[in-house]
Parts: C-alpha cells; structure tokens; sequence
C-alpha cells in the first residue's frame, strides 16, 4: 500500500472532486470530470468542423476525424497566432497541451478511448455478413484474394533495400533508424495489402456509393481480401510464436487455445443471438434488457480475450460478426450504439491518437519520404491488380481503376494496427507518423479521384433515352414502380391495370415491383431480386406483403402482366440510384415514384424520404418518371380485373411532360374499364412555334386514336386568364380517380407566371402542386404526375 500511494498518488487523491468555479476563484479544471468533459467538447467540435470544411473536397468522415484529432490535440493554431505577436496565445500555447492531457487525467480518457474503439469493432462484426464472401462469385473470389497477395509479396520484396540500414541500437536491439523493429515492414505490407470490408463500406456510404454497382462490388471482394488476410495472420502467427518460444509445438497449443476460445465464443454467441431474433416479433423492437445483456458480454469478452493476450479488440469483431445483421437484432444494436460511439467516443479516440503523435520528432524527412513512397507503391500495386483483372475480364478500364481506388481505402481498421505496432516498441515515433500520414493522404486522395470520376448512372450517355411518346399504344408496357411501405399499393394496382389493357392469356405488360427498405444494421446494401429467369419465386425470406399483394394481383390477371419483384436495401440518401439503375438494366420507358399526401397519414420519416427521393429520380433517371400522389392506405379489398372500373382525367396545356401524360393516356384509353376525359387549355401562351406544332400533332394523334371510343371525351376550353384556368381545374368531379398532368408546361405558360411563387413543392410542378394541396383535399383521387426526359 505504501509503494501505491506516494506522494504524487497523494496528491492526485487530495484533488477536489468537483469545483466551486471562477466565483469562487477557483480552476474549474481542477476537477477531473471537467477537464474530461472539455476533452470531449474539443473532440467533436474539432471533427465536425473539419468534417463541415472539408466536405466539399468529397472527404469521407475517418479522414476528417484523424485530422480534427491531430488539431485539438496540439496547440497549432495557438502558435501560429503567438507568431502574429498576440501574447495570450504564447501563453496558452504553452499551458494547452499539459492542461487538456494532464497526469491523473490521461489513463481515463484513455479507457474511455479504448471502449469507444471496442464498441466501434463490435458495430463492425455486426454490420458484416460475413457469408457474402461465399456467395460471391470466381471474378470476386479471384481479385479478393490477388489484390491482397500481389502487393503483400510485392512490399516483402522491396523491403530489401531497408533491411540494409539494420543497426543494434543501445539495448541490443535490431533497428532501422527513425523508422523502428524491422519487422514493422511485415505489419505495413500486411495493412496496405488488406481491404477491411468495414472500412471500405464505411467510406462507400459517406460517399454516398455504398449502393453502386462498383460499391457493391468493392465490399464484396474486400470480404475474400479479409478471409486471405487472416489465413495469412494465422501462418504468421504460428511462425512467430514458435520463433519465440523455440518449439512448434508450444506455438500450436496457443493457436489451439486461441482457437478453442473463438469455438467457445462461436457455440455461446451464435445460438444466443438466434434465440433473441426468434423471441422478437416480426416488425417489433428487440428488448431493452437483450441490448444491455448484450453490451455486458462486449465488455466481458473484451476483458477476457485482453486477458489471453489475444487483445481487447478482436474478440468484439468476432463476436459482432456471429450477431445476425440487420433487423431485428443487428438494426437494434446500431440504433442504439452507433451514435453514442461514432459522435462522442471515436472522436475522443481520434484526440489520444493525436496526442501519441509526435510531429516535433521528425528527424530525417527523408527516410520518412522514402516510407512514404514504400507505402504508396503498394497502393498502387493493389490498383494495378484491379485494373489487369479488369482488362481480363473485358471490363472498362476507367471502372476497373475506380475499383481498384476504393479497395485502397484505408481507416480505423489500419490505425488500430498501427497502434498496436507503437505499442509493442516496434515503431519509432516519426516511422507511427509516417504511417498515420498515408491512411490521411491516401484515403482523401483516392475519396477525392472515385467521386470526381465514376458516375454510377452514367448520365452523360443515359439520360433521357426512352419515353412513352416514342412508343405506340399497342406496343408492350414496362415500368418500374417503387414503394417504401405499403400505403401506395391500392393506388399503384388500380394504375397498373388501367395501364394494361392487353387482353388475357397475352403477356406483353411488365411491372418491375422494387421495395425499398433503409440500410439498417448491416454493412452491405443490396439489390435482392425474388424471381429467376424461369419466372421462379427465389429469396422468399426477404418478402413481405407488399409483394405479396402484386402477385396476387398478377394470378388474377391470368398471365396478362408480368410482375418482377426485388428488394432494395441501402441508405435512404442514396436510393434513388437503385431505382435509376434497375430502370437503366431493364430498359423500361416509364418510372413511378409514389409520393403522399399531406393528409395521408403517412409517418414524418416516410414523408421526408419519400420528397427527398422525388428529385433526385427527376434529374438522374434514364427514362419518363410519373409521380403518384396517394391517399394513406384505406383499403384492403382485392383487385379484380374483370370488374374494374377507373375514372381519368387528363389536363393539358402543351410542352414534353403534358405530351408525354397524353401519350400514357392515350394508353389507359384502350381499357375497357376505364372512362377518361381530356381537356385542353387554350390559352395565350410565349412558347415557340416548333413546340405549338408539335402539342397539335400529339394532340390531334391522340383523337383520332380514341375516335369511336364512347368511354372517351375530349374538350378544349378557352382559358383567356388565370381566373378562367383555375376554374377549369377546380371543375374536377369527385368520383374521378385519377388526375394526370405533365409536371411543366409549354414555356410562356400564364400558370407558371402567375403561381409558379406559391409552389411548395416544385417537384411536383404548378399545377400538381396545386391538385396536392389541402385546396382538394376532400377529394379521394390520386395524382399522376408526369416529366418526360427527351
């Protein structure tokens, strides 16, 4: 007991616990949880003003926080004001760094760091579904595993140069100057090699790519990377230990253990979490008392596996990774975690690592250039893998490059490794610098070059090739229809069938069915298709009722129309890119979004996702786009095509989107059960001749189509003033069930000129903003609105 509380320990017992503050002219720092709340406001406001600076140069978060930590953890930009000549900030300069990381405060901050990176490692195994390396098919497989080996042989190889440099320093031991052990080249070729699947999805979703066709490819082969990396973590392992302990044996029988301990892990975690997943309802919340249990064994496990020397992280990863991702489980732990890690802990973790980072011991810039470019010579060797696999397989070589960018991806996996390096004595300071620079300068590069170069639509080519106005009304009908729950069903069905008038036993009519769910909970988003080209139901699991309801609704209609459905998972911030690119595959003219109404129940979330996808498909997607405005859900019943009976009407003013409305109306005509009416507005309107013309030829087409047709009528009406015009649109009869317009009209329009301030929503233009309004609430029809992309 003596030997523990010495004079300092006495001293640091004897600080107050709490502080009576500058009233009382006290330091309020002195207190230990001041100066630890202090660390965490550095932290985060450092973080988020880097991340705030720097996201317009397409910075994704890790660098971001490496950076935020290195700057509040020194007192930079205090000196370079002391040079300016202003005296306080010499004097807080000098006084910043022993206050913020004093003694007694150190080892908590510290601990804290340490449980945020072990929440953050479990979060990780969590968000992996680590059977997507099995899934993955021979292209996948090949390049995972050649993009970690090549560079890996490749760094061994040119390490030989400073093995030269090997001096035995006052101790005794083997060094490389300013750089440290020589084995430290054995971590760097093993860290530049490797491609953490985490880290690589981590950087996708903040550039918003996670759900790409490259995006998704890039996860998939960082998994096989990984799976390489760990065999070869396994050898090295056996090797190193028997070097150590001089017999193969002793070697083994630690693996053993480490092996019987993962074994015991997997037997107690696996069957656990299952048994959590099956008491938990479908649609329900998992239980609190589970999550708490579940972080209790985080803990347990990390003490335990930091006991068998096996270190604190690695268990938690593993046992993350035994966790089902996504709901219930696995969507219930992110939510609840991964605010609390991510925007508090990680941060303070960043401001540690800032704070072992010696920048002042830099004694030889160039032995620390020539480490640089050993590090970046295996990053290129990596992207040079990519591209030749690329060339081989008959890619293109700009998507092979991007590939081999995002692979090269670096974060909190390599730091932690880096860490570990320092800790053991093997990296002297300016080689941990140096290190720390490359995972900064390559990920920002490489971030900055895939974001600036690869379009994931390619809308320089794509945009706007296809539309219903380049399509006869007889030919076959293809759309994509999007849903995020189940409110837009009733409204999409009755679309569909009035969309299709093909007479049964015909199958010429195909409906691309796409549910979009958020990316909660798992790492990967996904594109999940629930039929084969055998019109087989496959991946019956991840369906629901929603579509369900579409094929029902395609046994009904005998074979008259084919329903394709899939299942999107990704970000609600990138999902209109999994629409854009199944309607881009499958070539369709026509994509409809659904959109609710201000009265329709729908849940603020639902509404918000909904109106922030509505623009991004207008500007991005290749084909015609039709909005549906909907009622909340109101009914269950049953669509039965031989009794159906729909009421439309068509308002046209002239200009692309109201020709392309007229053209998909024209379509609806050939219904049996559908009675339409069409009105034209005439009116004085700036437009230019050639588009007048072509309003008349359209419009003159569609009469003639639906001549004899006594389900059809056509008006015109003389609108000579805005007052006119809102007569007419507010003439629209309560039984109708359908109101379709263009989303802009002709150039010169009165309607744009005289209400185009009051629009709230302009996605929906003029007078789709108008019909969407609480002005026509009482009425129960929906609203197709229609832009066509030319």
């Amino acid at each position: 007991m003596a030997q523990i509380i010495n004079g300092t320990d006495l001293d640091q017992l004897s600080r107050p616990s709490f502080s009576y503050g500058f009233f009382y002219h006290e330091d309020p720092l002195r207190d230990t949880a001041s100066l630890l709340l202090l660390q965490f406001i550095v932290s985060v406001l450092t973080s988020r003003f880097l991340y705030f600076l720097l996201r317009p140069l397409r910075q994704p978060r890790i660098v971001c926080d490496i950076m935020g930590g290195l700057l509040g953890s020194s007192p930079r930009i205090l000196i370079i004001l002391s040079h300016l000549r202003i005296p306080a900030a010499r004097r807080m300069a000098d006084s910043y760094e022993p206050t913020l990381f004093r003694d007694d405060v150190i080892s908590y901050t510290r601990l804290l760091a340490a449980y945020g990176a072990m929440i953050k490692f479990f979060l990780i195994g969590v968000k992996i579904d680590p059977t997507l390396a099995w899934r993955s098919g021979k292209r996948t497989a090949i390049l995972g595993f050649g993009s970690m080996v090549i560079p890996f042989l490749f760094l061994l190889a040119l390490q030989l140069p400073f093995m030269r440099l090997v001096k035995i320093d006052n101790e005794g031991n083997r060094v490389i100057p300013n750089i440290g052990d020589p084995d430290v080249f054995l971590h760097l070729a093993a860290t530049v090699a490797a491609t953490p699947p985490s880290v690589v999805a981590d950087v996708l979703a903040d550039l918003r790519l996670l759900n790409t066709e490259l995006g998704r490819f890039a996860v998939a082969t960082s998994m096989v990377n990984e799976i390489t990396r760990w065999s070869i973590f396994v050898v090295y392992r056996v090797i190193d230990t028997a070097h150590q302990r001089h017999s193969y044996v002793k070697a083994i029988r630690e693996v053993a253990g480490t092996g019987a301990f993962l074994i015991a892990l997997l037997s107690l975690v696996w069957p656990w979490a299952r048994w959590i997943v099956r008491r938990t309802p479908k649609g329900g919340r998992v239980a609190e008392w589970h999550i708490l249990v579940m972080m209790l064994a985080v803990l347990t496990i990390g003490a335990l596996s930091d006991a068998l020397g096996l270190g604190f992280l690695d268990a938690p990863l593993v046992m993350g990774l035994l966790v089902p991702d996504g709901p219930p489980l696995g969507m219930a732990l992110v939510e609840q975690l991964e605010l609390f890690s991510t925007e508090l802990l990680l941060p303070l973790f960043f401001l540690t690592v800032g704070y072992i980072t010696a920048f002042d011991r830099i004694t030889n810039p160039i032995m620390m250039l020539w480490m640089l470019l050993y590090i970046l010579s295996g990053h290129v060797v990596k992207a040079l893998v990519a591209v030749f696999a690329g060339v081989y397989y008959r890619a293109s070589i700009q998507k092979a490059a991007l590939l081999g960018l995002m692979l090269n991806f670096k974060g909190l996996v390599e730091l932690m490794v880096y860490i570990g390096v320092k800790g053991d004595r093997k990296f002297r300071p300016q080689g941990f610098v140096t290190a720390l620079i490359s995972i900064v300068l390559v990920t920002g590069v490489c971030s900055w070059l895939v974001t600036t170069f690869y379009d994931p639509l390619d809308t320089r080519h794509n945009v706007g090739y296809r539309a219903l106005q380049h399509l006869n009304a007889q030919e076959k009908f293809s759309a994509v229809a999007t849903m995020l729950n189940e409110d837009p069903v009733p409204a999409m069905l009755d679309l569909f069938e009035a969309s299709c008038a093909t007479p049964a036993g015909q199958s010429s009519s195909c409906i691309h069915v796409l549910h979009l769910v958020e990316l909660s909970g798992r790492a990967n988003s996904t594109l999940v298709p629930h039929k084969n080209r055998k019109g087989e139901l496959v991946n019956p699991a991840q369906m629901d009722r929603l579509h369900n309801a579409f094929l029902n609704y395609e046994k009904r209609k005998k074979e008259g129309v084919a329903i394709l459905p899939f299942t999107a998972i990704s970000p609600y911030t990138t999902m209109h890119q999994d629409i854009c690119s199944l309607a881009m595959d499958k070539c369709v003219p026509f994509v409809i979004v659904p959109f609710p109404r201000f009265d329709s129940g729908a849940s603020r979330e639902i509404e918000k996702v909904a109106r922030n996808i509505v623009p991004q498909v207008l500007s991005q997607a290749p084909c015609s786009v039709g909005i549906l405005v909907h009622h909340a859900l109101t009914s269950s019943r049953p669509l039965v095509p031989e009794k159906f009976r729909y009421s439309v009407k068509v308002l046209f003013w002239g200009g692309n989107d109201d020709r392309e409305a007229l053209s998909y109306a024209a379509r609806m005509a050939r219904h049996p059960g559908v009675r339409m009416s069409v009105v034209r507005f005439q009116q004085q309107a700036k437009a230019a001749e050639d588009e007048l013309s072509w309003d008349d030829v359209i419009f003159k087409e569609f009469v003639r189509g639906v001549a004899g047709n006594e389900r059809v009528t056509v008006e015109e009406l003389a609108a000579r003033d805005i007052n006119e015009t809102m007569a007419g649109i507010k003439s629209i009869e309560s039984e109708c069930d359908l109101v379709m317009v263009g989303r802009e009209q002709c150039a010169g329009s009165m309607l744009g000129e005289a209400l185009g301030k009051w629009v709230e929503l302009p996605e929906l233009g003029v007078v789709g903003d108008m019909l969407a309004s609480n002005d026509f609430a009482k009425f129960s029809f929906s609203v197709l609105v229609v832009q066509q992309h030319s």
